[in-house]
């Protein structure tokens, strides 16, 4: 990227990439900042939400990590990014992007039903320690709550939770009040929405007492040195320009001190946080090294369905090439054509979600090649071809990124 695009950043809009569904608690977070940057007019070009959820938002940070380093494609991710490594759900960690700023943070509860017989850490944790993996602990297994109840049971020497796969706060909510699970975290706006419905906290994660709950004591204050908190932090890919980190980091900063988003988070019950520099460096590298610290063992999970999707799907495949085989003989020309078209359609499909090429470039290849097997047999119009192919491919990429503001590789 040459220093004036560098320096004249942004020339188009800069797509952000929540890798969860929208109305959670980092999608709200990114909106209501996005909100605030555009109102306080921090940046010449919008800031577009982009929803890539799934695999415990492995496929969205994915995404970004293939995609160019040129400033136009964000993620905003917490924690998750680095116990998705150490789960073994993906191969890379922080280290596979740029770190351009962290904000907010907000301390962990653990809390239990209501009518639980638990009413301190203190005794949950005896219970674990007395009748290991007697007690469950809903989790998203592989992400920063399973992770939260993992560094709790180091606290206490042979203490054990038989941890259950539940996603979300909402849904290891309706586990706890269906009586399916004893305990799970929860942040202090996820515990306060639902403390109404029958849920009972037994000790917050944080140094000190929150003010949303003064009577609450701390995991330490209960003899457990035990502290859990959620950042939200903001990446680019890796290679992107600095200039353009630093400038993002600035207008972050920046939004994060209107009295807007002060507002938000007062509301929200998340402490007003914004890291930058070494400071930011030094928060991921001791989260990491808290994380590193647990191993992860063996939990029985609900069977793997996309496997059994996949292999429906080869079947279906085998299927058709069976039936495209007897007609071979009747007519062979069409068959070849269908197997060349079948193939490129493949490798099209796999260098998009492969890799980060540009999609009008390897799009106009496509569309070129597509047509060379189309007119097999007969003399096709090069020039056209190639020209149809670029304009086609060049104007759907702009109506997409421009008008619709889809997530291509540009």
């Amino acid at each position: 990227m040459c220093a004036d695009n560098v320096e004249n950043w942004p020339q188009r809009p800069v797509k952000v990439i929540v890798p969860f569904g929208a109305g959670g608690s980092s999608d709200t977070f990114t909106r209501q900042l996005i909100r605030v940057i555009k109102k306080e007019n921090l940046l010449d070009q919008p800031l577009v939400v982009i929803n890539v959820g799934g695999a415990g938002g492995t496929i969205g940070s994915r995404r970004v990590r293939h995609a160019r380093p040129d400033g136009y494609t964000m993620l905003m991710l917490h924690e998750g990014i680095l116990t998705a490594k150490h789960a073994g759900k993906a191969v890379y960690g922080a280290e596979a992007f740029e770190a351009v700023a962290a904000t907010g943070k907000s301390p962990n509860i653990i809390a239990v039903k209501s009518e639980s017989r638990f009413n301190s850490l203190k005794e949950l944790m005896a219970e674990a320690k007395q009748s290991p993996n007697a007690l469950n602990f809903a989790a998203n297994i592989g992400a920063p709550s399973h992770f939260a109840g993992l560094i709790l049971e180091k606290t206490e020497p042979g203490t054990l939770f038989n941890f259950v796969q539940y996603g979300g706060g909402a849904e290891r909510y309706g586990a706890i009040m269906g009586g399916h699970v004893d305990m799970s975290v929860f942040s202090i706006d996820e515990y306060l929405r639902y403390k109404d419905g029958g849920l009972k906290a037994v000790a917050i994660f944080s140094q000190e007492r929150h003010a949303a709950v003064p009577d609450l004591p701390t995991a330490i204050e209960q003899g457990f040195d035990m502290k859990s908190s959620i950042m939200n932090f903001w990446w680019m890919p890796k290679g992107t320009p600095e200039a353009i980190q630093n400038k993002m980091s600035e207008v972050i900063a920046t939004a994060m001190q209107s009295e807007d988003m002060q507002n938000f988070m007062k509301t929200s019950r998340i402490e007003s946080l914004t890291l930058s520099g070494g400071d930011l460096n030094r928060e991921i590298s001791d989260r990491e090294q808290s994380i590193s610290k647990v191993s992860m063992r063996k939990i029985d999970v609900l069977p793997l369905f996309e496997r059994w999707i996949f292999g429906f799907v080869v079947f279906l495949a085998i299927l058709a090439m069976l039936q495209k085989n007897k007609v071979k003989k009747e007519d062979p020309l069409w068959n070849a054509r269908s197997l060349k078209v079948f193939a490129l359609s493949a490798v099209y499909v796999c260098i998009l979600s492969l890799t980060s090429l540009s999609y009008p470039l390897v799009s106009s290849a496509f569309v070129f090649a597509l047509g060379l097997i189309i007119a097999e047999g007969k003399k096709p119009a090069y020039l056209k071809l190639a020209i149809f192919s670029l304009s086609l491919s060049f104007g759907l990429f702009f109506l997409f990124t421009r008008v619709l503001v889809v997530d291509l590789p540009g």
